[in-house]
C-alpha cells in the first residue's frame, strides 16, 4: 500500500462482528476508528430500556459462552473472564403444533418436548420427540441415527453436506416426505430458515458444536453486552469509538481502499475498511460496482440475502414461558404453526427486568409461513404472535408491552434504524468454500460480520467472521500470526481417540440404501 495512507483502520458498524474486528486490530497495534451510524452501539445486538426491562433489539440464539468464538474474541486479547456467561437450570423446548396425542405424560403435554442440557443426552428424550414429530417407530430409529451421525461428524463430513439442504439431508434418513420435512425443519431452526432452505452442512455443524460443547449460554446484562464490552476494550487499546457517526462512501483509487467519507463531509484516510453492512450494500453504496470485476459484482448481486423476520418483543407481569429457549415447528396432524425461535433472556439473568417479571424475545424462521414453499411472502407479526400464544398460555393477556418488528404498527423497530440485520442467508451454494470471502478485489477492503466468512449461527457467526478477517488482514500486512503452541501428548492421545470414535460412529450411523 502507498506510503501516503497512514496504517490507521476504520470499522463500519459496531455490532458484534464491527465491535470484535476493532478490538482484534487494537490488540495488534493497528491505530483504529470504529463508526456507529445510530447514536446507541451493538447494531442488531443493541439494546433498549423499556418499563423498566433491557430489551435486545434482536432475537439472538443461545451461545456457547466462554466456550466459543465469543469466549475466543477475548482470549486473544488477554481478556477471557470480561463476559459473564449465564446459564439456564432449565431445559430448551421444542414445541409442535397438533402434536401426536399419547406422548409420555410431563414430557410432550400440549406438542411441548424438553431438551436436556447436553445434546448428546438426546437418546432420553427420543421418544418424546419422534412422537411429536409423527414418525413411525423405524423412521424413529433413522432419525436417532441422523442425530447420532451429525454430532460425531468431521469437518470433511460436513463440508459434503454443503449444497444439500437440511430437508434433503433427512430424506436420506426418512424417506417419507411429511418426516423429512419436520425433522429438516428442526435441523433449520439455528440457521432461521426452514429446512426447504437451509443448508444441511451448515445446520449440521451449529448441532454438532453446541452438542460437543454441552453448554447453552445468554450473556450477563443481555446480547447488547458483547459489543459493549468489545468496544470497551477497544477503547482501552487506543481505539476511537464513535456513535451518530454516518459512513457515506469509502474511498477507492486504482482498486485500493484509501479511508472513508463521513456523512458530514470529513474524509478519513486509511489503509484498512472493514464494512459490516453486508456485501451487497458495501459492493453497491458504500463502495460503487466501477470499482469492482464484474465476475465480483456478478457474484454479489446473485446472493441471497438474510431475510427479513417478523420479530416481537413481549414484556410479562410474571414468568409464562416453559424454558429459557422454546422453538416452534409446524407438524402434526393439526394446522402447521408457524416456525419460530424464542428466547427468554430474562431466564438467564432476572435483573434483565422487574422483579418477578419476564422477557420474551422471539421471531420467525425466514421463508414462508408455516414453513410452506420457498419464495412466498414472509411471516407478519400476528402470526407470529397466534404462534408464540399457543405455545405459551395467556401471553397476551399478561403482557406489559408487545413491541413489533419493523414497519408494523405494534410498537418500535427491533432494530437500530429500523432495518434489517445486514447477513448472507446460509443456504446451498452460499456457505463454506462458496461463503462471501472477508476479503475482496479492492485492495484494504474488508468484510465482516454475518455476511461473510466464519461459520455457525448468530453471534457466534459474526464473532468467527471478525477472527477471521483480522487474520487475514495481519497476513495481508506481512505479520506473523504465530504458530500455536505443541500440544500436550495426553492432548494428542485424546485427539486421537476421539477422531476414532467419530469415524467409528459417523460409519455405523451413515445412511444406508
Amino acid at each position: 500500500m502507498d506510503d501516503e495512507v497512514p496504517l490507521r483502520a476504520v470499522v463500519i458498524g459496531s455490532g458484534v462482528g464491527g465491535a470484535a474486528a476493532a478490538l482484534l486490530l487494537s490488540h495488534a497495534g493497528i491505530p483504529t476508528l470504529l463508526a456507529e451510524k445510530e447514536r446507541r452501539l451493538g447494531g442488531s445486538a443493541a439494546a433498549v430500556e423499556r418499563d423498566g426491562f433491557r430489551v435486545d433489539t434482536g432475537t439472538h440464539m443461545l451461545c456457547r459462552g466462554e466456550d466459543g468464538p465469543l469466549g475466543d474474541v477475548l482470549r486473544r486479547v488477554g481478556q477471557g473472564d470480561a463476559i459473564a456467561f449465564r446459564q439456564s437450570g432449565e431445559p430448551a423446548a421444542l414445541c409442535f403444533a397438533g402434536a401426536a396425542r399419547g406422548a409420555r405424560a410431563g414430557a410432550a403435554r400440549g406438542g411441548r418436548v424438553a431438551l436436556p442440557a447436553d445434546l448428546r443426552r438426546l437418546a432420553a428424550t427420543a421418544l418424546d420427540l419422534a412422537r411429536a414429530l409423527e414418525l413411525t417407530p423405524l423412521e424413529a430409529a433413522r432419525a436417532a441415527r441422523l442425530l447420532a451421525h451429525a454430532t460425531a461428524m468431521r469437518d470433511v463430513d460436513l463440508a459434503a453436506c454443503d449444497d444439500v439442504t437440511a430437508e434433503a439431508y433427512a430424506a436420506r434418513f426418512l424417506p417419507r416426505a411429511a418426516a423429512a420435512a419436520r425433522l429438516g425443519g428442526l435441523l433449520g431452526l439455528p440457521l432461521l430458515l426452514p429446512g426447504s432452505e437451509a443448508s444441511a452442512g451448515e445446520a449440521l455443524f451449529a448441532l454438532r458444536q453446541l452438542a460437543r460443547s454441552g453448554r447453552r449460554s445468554y450473556p450477563e446484562g443481555g446480547a447488547a453486552r458483547v459489543p459493549e464490552v468489545f468496544c470497551r476494550l477497544a477503547r482501552e487499546l487506543g481505539a476511537a469509538v464513535r456513535t451518530g457517526t454516518v459512513v457515506r462512501r469509502v474511498l477507492v483509487r486504482d482498486r485500493r481502499a484509501r479511508g472513508v467519507e463521513l456523512d458530514d463531509g470529513t474524509t478519513l484516510s486509511a489503509r484498512i475498511v472493514v464494512s459490516t453492512a453486508g456485501v451487497a450494500s458495501t459492493v453497491a453504496e458504500l463502495v460503487g460496482e466501477p470499482h469492482f470485476p464484474e465476475a465480483y459484482v456478478a457474484r454479489v448481486r446473485a446472493l441471497t440475502p438474510l431475510p427479513r423476520q417478523a420479530q416481537v418483543k413481549i414484556g410479562l407481569r410474571r414468568r409464562l414461558a416453559a424454558a429459557g429457549a422454546l422453538a416452534g415447528l409446524g407438524g402434526g396432524s393439526g394446522a402447521p404453526a408457524l416456525p419460530f425461535y424464542c428466547v427468554a433472556p430474562t431466564r438467564f439473568d432476572p435483573s434483565l427486568a422487574p422483579p418477578g417479571h419476564e422477557l420474551l424475545c422471539a421471531c420467525a424462521v425466514s421463508g414462508a409461513s408455516g414453513g410452506a414453499s420457498p419464495g412466498a411472502p414472509p411471516a407478519t407479526v400476528d402470526e407470529l404472535l397466534r404462534a408464540l400464544a399457543g405455545a405459551v398460555p395467556g401471553l397476551l393477556s399478561e403482557a406489559v408491552f408487545v413491541d413489533g418488528s419493523p414497519g408494523d404498527e405494534r410498537g418500535p423497530a427491533c432494530g437500530p434504524g429500523g432495518e434489517p440485520a445486514a447477513g448472507t442467508a446460509q443456504t446451498p451454494g452460499q456457505v463454506g468454500r462458496a461463503r462471501p470471502a472477508v476479503y475482496t478485489p479492492v485492495r484494504g477492503l474488508y468484510l465482516a460480520g454475518r455476511a461473510a466468512g466464519g461459520r455457525g449461527a448468530g453471534m457466534e457467526l459474526a464473532a468467527s467472521s471478525a477472527m477471521e478477517c483480522v487474520d487475514r488482514i495481519l497476513v495481508d500486512l506481512g505479520r506473523d500470526l504465530g504458530a500455536p503452541a505443541p500440544p500436550a501428548l495426553l492432548d494428542i492421545a485424546g485427539d486421537l481417540l476421539g477422531r476414532v470414535a467419530a469415524s467409528t460412529v459417523s460409519w455405523v450411523a451413515r445412511p444406508r440404501g
